[in-house]
């Protein structure tokens, strides 16, 4: 099925998961890794307020638009990179499945 949506998809995204993990000699190699590559999706900002004491900090909750055939999951962390080559650190909320698209809940926090 064709995304009518997909036209919309400007920017490009990692997809990083956190798993656990021991090596051979039982010692924990458990961290993030890299569950899909340059994704296209949208990054739409929709809200942003200050807050945090005593570091100061932007906190804002945005949403991600992406086709359905990528994994995605609450909790992901995703790195996006926008048509002017700026890069987004965002963490993933609720990921709601539509008829063509995921509409991902995200999150930036960035101290100040």
């Amino acid at each position: 099925m064709i995304n009518p949506y997909e036209l919309m998809y400007d920017s490009r995204m990692d997809v990083y998961r956190y798993q656990d993990a021991t090596d051979g000699d039982g010692f924990d190699t458990s961290g993030e890794i890299c569950v899909a590559s340059g994704i296209k999706c949208r990054y739409s900002i929709s809200a942003q307020s200050n807050a945090g004491v005593p570091v100061p900090g932007v906190q804002t909750s945005n949403q991600l638009f992406c086709g359905l055939g990528t994994d995605i999951r609450e909790g992901d962390k995703v790195i996006v990179t926008l048509i002017s080559g700026q890069q987004v650190a965002l963490r993933v909320g609720e990921a709601h499945p539509y008829s063509f698209q995921y509409q991902c809940r995200v999150e930036r926090n960035e101290k100040l």
